[in-house]
């Protein structure tokens, strides 16, 4: 650990202020010497991406220990953190984690955990978002308690402080901790050590890991959601970027920098064809 001032945490999540991933992440943070303000919401707000609450007033409430919950959702917990909580107190690093269950591929932009890092990024501070991976036959048991994510929790959170240390030693004396713009997207198989193959560092995949259906039920009308793969387990060479890397066993690190613009090439092929079909008279 460096020491010089206590480096300062804001840990969120979007599973909720109890679960077990933010009470093993503040644990293993605070063993490793860094100061930890916990502001997440009162419940799960899982897929809730970056949407905020503005209809209503929000509920917050102090458990002591700097420890705080929202009824709200993660990029609420954010906001409220930076702009009220933690105002005269910033911190160093938003760390949104660990969330129970791979966020790879285009479920980043469904995520409630991606999401409150990304909504820490965009407004200037250095993010990072940390989930453990689920094994499909453990989704199939009941009770489904997915026993392997469970066990790599710690892990998980030992990795993720390797990986702040890291960045907190290689910076140039005048540097941020991460690049402009760019965030952390860190996924922990559920797998034993001993069968974790490595680090890589994948881009993300334009594929998805796990897919929603619809089914109508004719008693009611509604519409019930139901969550299956997006993906064969047994066949992780038909995926690419961080899909597939998660899917052969590997701890997948990928840069992340959200954005709206495209290449300038692809956005002039588009208005060029604008400018030729469209005139005002």
């Amino acid at each position: 650990m460096i020491n010089d001032s206590p480096f300062h945490i804001l840990l969120t999540n979007d599973d909720g202020h109890d679960a077990p991933g933010i009470r093993t992440m503040q644990s293993v943070l605070k063993s490793n010497g860094y100061r930890v303000s916990v502001v997440a919401p009162s419940d799960e707000q899982s897929a809730t991406s970056m949407s905020t609450t503005t209809r209503r007033n929000l509920t917050l409430a102090e458990l002591g220990d700097g420890i705080w919950h929202l009824d709200a959702q993660p990029a609420d917990t954010v906001l409220v953190a930076l702009r009220h909580i933690l105002e005269g107190d910033p911190p160093d690093l938003v760390l949104s984690g660990i969330n129970f269950g791979p966020n790879l591929g285009i479920g980043l932009h469904a995520s409630g955990t991606i999401g409150a890092a990304t909504i820490a990024l965009l407004n200037g501070y250095p993010a990072i978002a940390v989930s453990a991976g689920m094994l499909f036959q453990e989704a199939r048991e009941e009770p489904r308690i997915f026993p392997s994510t469970l066990n790599v929790l710690k892990p998980a959170a030992e990795f993720t402080c390797s990986i702040i240390e890291s960045l907190r030693t290689s910076r140039p004396g005048d540097g941020g901790l991460l690049p402009a713009g760019v965030m952390l997207n860190i996924n922990y198989p559920a797998l034993p050590r001993e069968k974790i193959l490595g680090v890589l560092y994948p881009e993300v995949s334009s594929g998805h890991m796990i897919e929603l259906a619809y089914h109508r039920c004719q008693e009611t009308g509604h519409v019930i959601p139901r969550y299956y793969p997006g993906v064969d387990p047994d066949q992780p060479h038909k995926e690419e970027g961080d899909v597939r890397a998660h899917l052969e066993g590997y701890i997948t690190v990928s840069p992340v920098k959200p954005g709206w613009n495209p290449p300038a090439e692809e956005a002039g092929s588009v208005l060029k064809r604008l400018n030729d079909c469209l005139s005002i008279e």
